[in-house]
């Protein structure tokens, strides 16, 4: 099920998992979290970065990518960083697997699948999604730019990570401030570590 209601949120506490290649992470991740802290207090977030990519995207090495997450998220009690993509011990990263993974830890526990408005078009092209769709629901936050219905909530900012890779590249001025707007400086100072 597509949660884009405050009237189809779980009213138990839940697993949300909020997975993404995290490449570098940016103020919309932040923003995405505390979103969903808001909306459901009790429940666990867990923000599980790609081991590696399904559609083969170059990607900054996990620990660094691992390490950029904690900094950002260790002073947030309610995130918790997962290794669970890296831990599966899988070539490719599926959200299927995890999320069956997360099943099995705790058949009982509901899983929300968070992503943003962007993603809903793309989601019957996921491994297994009618497996998928019986495990989980998705928890839909608007985007802007993208009109599939979301939760009536503030769209995140328009930023990703490939926009702040190239901006760190052209490293002009207009560049720079981009990604000093966009980038928590701890995540920025790792990203740039050797």
């Amino acid at each position: 099920m597509l949660i884009s209601k405050f009237e189809d949120l779980p009213s138990e506490s839940a697993t949300i998992l909020f997975g993404g290649s995290f490449n570098p992470p940016h103020i919309a991740h932040v923003l995405f979290t505390v979103m969903l802290h808001l909306l459901m207090p009790a429940s666990r977030i867990l923000v599980a970065p790609t081991w590696s990519h399904a559609f083969n995207k170059s990607l900054l090495p996990f620990d660094k990518r691992l390490k950029m997450l904690h900094s950002v998220f260790d002073d947030m009690p309610w995130v918790e960083v997962s290794t669970i993509e890296r831990d599966l011990h899988e070539s490719t990263s599926y959200t299927i697997d995890v999320v069956r993974a997360l099943k099995k830890a705790d058949p009982e526990r509901r899983i929300l699948v968070a992503i943003g408005a962007d993603i809903v078009g793309t989601l019957h092209q996921w491994k297994a999604y009618d497996e998928l769709e019986k495990l989980c629901d998705f928890l839909v936050l608007p985007r802007v730019g993208y009109h599939e219905e979301a939760l009536p909530i503030a769209s995140l900012p328009n930023v990703s990570s490939t926009a702040i890779r190239d901006a760190i590249d052209e490293d002009t001025p207009v560049a720079r401030h981009f990604v000093r707007t966009f980038v928590p400086s701890s995540v920025l100072r790792i990203y740039r570590e050797g």
